[in-house]
């Protein structure tokens, strides 16, 4: 009953059981106010506060019991347990591990994907599908931690890890929402080195189930592991890896954001398909934003996480501050028993 109570308040005792010493602590706060005192020479301090009119004897069988009462209530609230912020978590079997592998070079300035009725360049609609992936993902949409650690490799001409994997998608969002295009000196497309880079952080994990995304607009020209090899590996360790081809299909030039003219690369299907079939994920050809953002809906559903082992609680024991204040309590107990009305006998 008293964890009913205080569990709609946030608050919740792991041994509610030890309140039941309630009942001797105030039966013996009772007795020991009956107790008559024996005959006595008050101290002069307490002529002094007779003068002021206070009743030195109706305070000097108070205080003290009512101090030493409160004091044992905090000693038997701290027993008890007091634990706040109790929420039930679930907690859940065969949880993935995702990388992200997102281009960042050149050509992904340009813009041929429509979003709101106003021309954005690639990078920027797939910064947004990926963050659209991440949010999918959580139980609620107020959560800041997911179920699948998440973690995000950013590839140009070279690959780097921009956020590990991760449970913390607050963080992981803000990675994504960060990233920007390669410098110029970093540029080109090295799909191999971000798959290589990508199965070497999944394969120091211990999840079941192991999956990498790689998004890009154009072909392998760059890095020192081919996307062939990096696919062999990945097949070695059981990772499956699904592929997106970003950008229309048109051939020709584009002006990028700065204002420089580059040729459009056409994308390697064949490879990105090959690469996604025979490590068991899936190819996908995003031509427009509504392709883009399906392509990672339909990932998310195929790699759905939903079997439930049991049910947790998280929350944080907070029983310190109640000792605290009981030997603060029983301290001025004492205090009031011994010098200030301690009579002479």
């Amino acid at each position: 009953m008293i964890n009913a109570y205080f569990q709609n308040k946030g608050l919740f005792f792991t041994y509610p059981y030890f309140f039941v010493l309630l009942i001797p602590v105030f039966v013996l706060f009772l007795f020991e106010l009956r107790k008559k005192n024996a005959s006595s020479i008050m101290f002069p301090s307490n002529s002094l506060l007779s003068e002021w009119g206070i009743d030195v004897t109706h305070w000097r069988r108070w205080t003290g019991p009512l101090l030493s009462l409160l004091a044992f209530v905090c000693f038997i609230v701290a027993l008890a347990g007091p634990t706040y912020g109790v929420k039930l978590n679930k907690n859940r079997a065969n949880v993935i591990d995702i990388m992200l592998c997102l281009d960042i070079s050149g050509s992904m300035t340009q813009q041929d994907y429509m979003l709101g009725g106003i021309p954005r360049d690639r990078l920027y609609v797939a910064k947004k599908s990926a963050t659209h992936f991440v949010e999918y993902r959580k139980e609620n949409k107020t959560d800041r931690f997911g179920v699948d650690r998440i973690g995000l490799i950013l590839f140009a001409g070279v690959a780097w890890t921009r956020c590990p994997l991760t449970l913390d998608y607050e963080i992981l969002l803000q990675a994504i929402n960060k990233t920007d295009f390669a410098p110029q000196e970093k540029d080109g497309t090295a799909i191999g080195s971000a798959l290589g880079l990508a199965i070497r952080r999944l394969s120091q994990s211990e999840a079941k189930s192991k999956v990498i995304i790689l998004l890009t607009d154009g072909i392998n020209n760059r890095g020192e592991i081919t996307p062939k090899e990096a696919k062999e590996l990945a097949k070695e360790a059981e990772i499956k890896i699904y592929t997106i081809g970003a950008g229309t299909a048109e051939t020709g030039f584009s002006i990028t954001t700065t204002g420089q003219m580059i040729r459009n690369q056409p994308i390697d299907d064949v490879l990105l398909r090959e690469i996604a079939e025979e490590t068991g994920g899936k190819y996908f050809r995003a031509t427009d934003t509504e392709g883009l953002m399906k392509a990672y809906e339909e990932i998310s559903q195929l790699e759905a996480t939903v079997v439930d082992v049991n049910d947790f609680y998280e929350y944080k024991e907070d029983f310190l501050p109640f000792v605290i204040v009981g030997a603060l309590l029983m301290l001025a107990s004492t205090y009031s028993r011994r010098i200030l009305w301690d009579p002479l006998p």
